[in-house]
């Protein structure tokens, strides 16, 4: 196979490969959005697995590692884009290889039917109903990582697929250093802290709904290229560079709520649109990471957007639609938004507070690819874990186990990514304020001077890079989260004390 038999293949095989991922996309978002039958789940999660499967089956054959072994004997006359595909393609490749196509086939048309059926169990608050297909999942999940391989811990092959490199061992560090540094002033704000006024009361959801094309705008979603709609559990979804689609949930009584999980994901949205016809076209038209991909969701929502700049901007906004703000000033909007006390919800749960969120799943994690806890125990273990670190043991499943649709998913060794992605979004800010004025961005209105230091930087190279590189070039040094823990610290002693 010559050099440029090779690039058509990897290219053609690629261009397929997407269509047929942008068929089981659009099959996630009619049952998310729209709705589905029941009796639909089983020709649905057939199909689906089909399509699955058949990604599998075209990208897992042996010329496909031909083109790869050609590229890489030619690896000085490629462009970087080219090197970069080539790199992704052998990893994927070279891990995958040694999984049986009818196992991730079976696997797909277990996440089509679990993930609708997440959604009913949750609210029936009925474990028993998922349980069948988390067992199913967790099975599988526990066989990807002796498939794939690794040297200490089988979680650390499952974490690799979400964040390159991440280990066990790094992980149960990095959340030691966390607890052992941010539980004391968690603490101290419970005890000493001045307690801010709460936002409360119902706020009409249709107003709430007006709201969201200004904080869209706002941030920068471009939605001539993408859609907003209304799902139980809010995410982004990318069928391809023009077409990068977002939701949210609205509460009648948490305004908040609808506010910042929108600002959360058209960070997401924000990532994928700024990707460029190039990358996509290598495969490339991702975020680095899973965690890089945090760092820009969570450095909108709370870095920017619950700052006091912000809050400054919002409260007119606010005004517009609710009464309920006429006599509310700045300072008493910002600290409303940045309440800080233990809560059982992760996506509502404060900065300063969610990691410990994360902590739990992560342990819960460890342990079920470890074979040392099993699925029906999760209801219980669950709420033991929110009792020792955040205080709190839910007796409603849909504050407990149910509430993440993650593992109806497939998402397992994805939660981690949201810790370590808010380290990466706070280190990622203190570099961009050398040269942006952010606050003064905020205020103006005008993002762009964020939104192009963050496209310059860390958007315009999607996976081209890998995540430790990325964050070198644009921060100049490897991951420290000192850069997380000081904001946190000066933020909410400023706050609180």
């Amino acid at each position: 196979m010559t050099k440029a038999q090779a690039l058509t293949l990897l290219l053609e095989k690629i261009e397929v490969g997407q269509y047929l991922e942008m068929a089981q996309h659009i099959f996630n978002w009619d049952s998310t959005t729209t709705g589905f039958s029941v009796k639909s789940l089983p020709v649905r999660g057939a199909a689906i697995g089909w399509f699955g499967g058949e990604v599998f089956r075209r990208f897992m054959t042996t010329d496909t590692l031909e083109a790869v072994e050609t590229l890489e004997a030619h690896d000085s006359e490629l462009t970087d884009i080219e090197r970069a595909m080539v790199r992704e393609v052998g990893t994927t490749y070279r891990k995958h290889k040694a999984v049986p196509p009818e196992d991730f086939q079976a696997y797909k048309a277990i996440i089509a039917q679990s993930q609708p059926i997440w959604e009913i169990a949750r609210e029936k608050r009925d474990f028993g109903m998922i349980l069948p297909y988390y067992e199913k999942i967790f099975d599988y999940q526990r066989r990807l990582s002796e498939w794939y391989g690794y040297e200490k811990h089988p979680y650390d092959a499952l974490l690799d697929d979400y964040e390159r490199g991440l280990t066990v061992e790094t992980l149960d560090g990095f959340f030691e250093a966390l607890r052992d540094k941010i539980s004391p002033l968690i603490k101290d704000i419970a005890k000493n802290g001045n307690q801010p006024k709460a936002i409360t009361g119902l706020f009409d959801i249709n107003k709430q709904r007006e709201l969201m094309p200004w904080l869209t705008d706002f941030v920068g979603y471009d939605r001539e290229r993408g859609k907003v709609a209304e799902v139980e559990h809010p995410f982004c979804i990318t069928l391809s560079l023009h077409d990068v689609r977002i939701t949210t949930k609205y509460h009648e009584d948490n305004l908040l709520s609808a506010i910042f999980s929108t600002i959360h994901e058209c960070g997401h949205a924000l990532y994928q649109q700024n990707m460029t016809e190039e990358l996509m076209r290598h495969n490339l038209g991702d975020g680095a990471s899973m965690a890089m991909h945090e760092s820009q969701s969570r450095l909108f929502e709370n870095i920017i957007c619950r700052s006091r700049a912000f809050a400054g901007i919002l409260l007119p906004k606010l005004r517009l639609h609710f009464d309920y703000f006429n006599d509310w000033d700045e300072d008493m909007l910002y600290r409303a938004v940045n309440i800080a006390r233990p809560s059982l919800i992760r996506i509502e749960a404060d900065e300063l507070t969610y990691c410990l969120h994360i902590m739990v799943r992560y342990e819960l994690e460890k342990g079920l690819a470890a074979g040392e806890i099993k699925a029906s125990e999760l209801p219980v273990l669950w709420a033991d874990k929110y009792e020792e670190l955040l205080g709190l043991r839910p007796d409603d499943l849909a504050k407990g186990v149910l509430q993440d649709v993650h593992w109806g998913h497939g998402l397992f060794g994805y939660f981690p990514t949201y810790a370590v992605g808010t380290a990466y979004g706070a280190q990622l800010v203190n570099a961009m304020s050398k040269s942006v004025d952010i606050d003064a961005a905020v205020r103006n209105s005008d993002l762009s001077p964020v939104n192009a230091w963050l496209k310059e930087n860390v958007h315009q190279y999607g996976k081209s890079l890998l995540p430790k590189d990325l964050l070198v070039k644009a921060t100049g040094e490897a991951f420290n989260p000192d850069y997380f823990v000081n904001y946190l610290r000066e933020k909410f002693t400023g706050l609180y004390c």
